[in-house]
Parts: C-alpha cells; sequence; structure tokens
C-alpha cells in the first residue's frame, strides 16, 4: 500500500502544475501595465488575443424582419428604423451642424471590441441589440484660452432587452450605472485635450425601476471644465411603451406613434453626476476607437 501511494505522489510531482491554471487575456495586459505606460503602449497590441468570435449587436440584415399584416390604425417598423422615428432624434439629426452623431462603439476594432464591456459582453439580442446611438455636441466661447471652461453635450439612444435584469421584470440598476459611465466617458473626453477620460467619481440617484424592452434616451452635459478635469451631470428615460426586441420578435414593433421621447408618459429612472480626469499617461494608452 506504501508503495503504491508513493507511486502516486511521485506521478503528482512529474504534472505540470501550470496547466491547471485558467489563463486570462487581460492578465499580461495588466502586466504590461504594472511596466509603465510607454511598454504598455509599445506592446500592448501583443497583448490581445487575435480570435473576433465575441457577442455582437445584430447587423444590419438580421435587423430587417419580413413584412407583417398592417392594421389601418397600427405600421409595422423594423429595428432599423425605430431610432429614426423618435422626433429627439428626427431634430438632432436636422441640427446635424450642431450635434454630430455617432456610433462609437461600432468603430472598435473587433479584437478590442470582444472584451469590450459594452461593445461586446453587452451586445446582442435580449441585451443591447444596437450600438448606441450618440449624438455629440462641443461648444467653445471666442476668446476663451486653453484651460478656459469648454462645454459639451451627448444624447444616446438605445435599447435595452430582457437579459438585462436584475430582480425579474427590472433591469439591473449596475446597467445603468454603467451606461451613465459609458456615456459621461463620451461627453467629457471631448472637452479634454488628450481626448480621454477615466472615471474619478460617478454618483446614481435611481428615481423609478427602469424595464426591460423599451427604447431608452440618455441626455448628458458637462457642467464645469478645469485643466485635466470634467464635471459631467445627465438624466436617463425611457419611452412608456414595451418596444418588444427579443430574438423570436424580428425586431418588430407595432405603432411607430408610440415612438415618442419626453413625451406624456415618458419615464426618467436616473439621474447621476461624475468627474473624469484625464490621466497624466494618455498619450501613451491605447486608442480603443478607430476614428
Amino acid at each position: 500500500m506504501s508503495t503504491i501511494s508513493q507511486t502516486a505522489r511521485r506521478l503528482f510531482r512529474s504534472q505540470n502544475l501550470s496547466a491547471f491554471r485558467i489563463y486570462s487575456p487581460a492578465a499580461p495586459i495588466a502586466r504590461l501595465h504594472q511596466q509603465g505606460p510607454t511598454r504598455s503602449a509599445v506592446v500592448h497590441d501583443q497583448a490581445i488575443p487575435s480570435q473576433t468570435d465575441a457577442p455582437q449587436f445584430l447587423s444590419q440584415t438580421q435587423l430587417q424582419s419580413k413584412p407583417v399584416a398592417q392594421s389601418p390604425h397600427h405600421e409595422s417598423t423594423t429595428l432599423d428604423t425605430l431610432v429614426s422615428q423618435i422626433p429627439l432624434v428626427q431634430t438632432l439629426r436636422e441640427t446635424h451642424s450642431t450635434y454630430k452623431e455617432t456610433r462609437p462603439h461600432l468603430a472598435i476594432p473587433p479584437p478590442i471590441r470582444q472584451h469590450h464591456f459594452v461593445g461586446g459582453s453587452l451586445a446582442g439580442p435580449g441585451k443591447l441589440a444596437f450600438a448606441p446611438y450618440m449624438w455629440l455636441s462641443t461648444s467653445k466661447t471666442e476668446g476663451q484660452t486653453e484651460n478656459a471652461d469648454r462645454a459639451s453635450s451627448v444624447v444616446s439612444v438605445f435599447h435595452i432587452g430582457q437579459d438585462l435584469c436584475g430582480h425579474p421584470g427590472f433591469v439591473h440598476g449596475g446597467l445603468l450605472t454603467v451606461l451613465f459611465d459609458e456615456v459621461f466617458a463620451r461627453c467629457a473626453s471631448a472637452v479634454l485635450p488628450s481626448g480621454l477620460g477615466m472615471t474619478a467619481n460617478l454618483n446614481v440617484d435611481f428615481r423609478k425601476p427602469a424595464l426591460p424592452d423599451r427604447m431608452y434616451v440618455l441626455r448628458t452635459k458637462t457642467v464645469k471644465v478645469e485643466g485635466r478635469k470634467a464635471w459631467v451631470e445627465g438624466r436617463m428615460t425611457y419611452l412608456p411603451w414595451t418596444l418588444p426586441l427579443s430574438a423570436d420578435s424580428n425586431g418588430v414593433v407595432s405603432d411607430a406613434s408610440l415612438l415618442k421621447e419626453d413625451s406624456e408618459g415618458a419615464v426618467m429612472v436616473a439621474e447621476a453626476k461624475a468627474l473624469f480626469i484625464e490621466p497624466k499617461f494618455a498619450d501613451s494608452m491605447v486608442k480603443i476607437y478607430a476614428n
């Protein structure tokens, strides 16, 4: 018996224990940042896996649906045209000289996007079915110095599906915080010299429960800018009607007249404030957006 036990112990010791370690693509990236920002910038691309089989936003082909029977009082709307029918969006697009329309998550290179929380992990049917729309406006008063106050505002439109709930029937509050942080960062970065800001503080006040299968509108603006610091405030509302866009619904919503943002019945679910700071090593950080 002792001979068998000794043999088993020798065999166990001979195994390569490193084979039992779980590999994480984030590990080499974290080590690179520990070595300093310059080292991180030089070899960051080598630490990013090249695979691209990550969760994806619905493609334009998937967004299109087959025609369905229409009644005299209803019209069918595909997900591809849903956002375009919101009066707020129509107004923003008419003022294109003031507000620039962007889809920043679609500009993230695929090898990076698959590891991006909003652009990758949260993308797909039942979650964030399409990449959030954002309209950005920036302004600067004539005669201002480089360090004087600048201003920016962002309006973002997105849909939250049923697979992002906490308690059944209610969107997870942590998701709302993530989306505030995501859009706030876009707003703050627009007024910082390097175009990059990192979250220093974020406070969210939840007003009413957020419901799934709704179209949401998040409005943000900078309220103060000092050097490398930018303070941002915003509020999130959702349209008052259910817009089921699950994988089985083929992206169809009946009755475009329901797509009225800030009309009677629109619900504000949360307000937030945040402070963003431009890192001193911003120039050495990897740019995640293609343009």
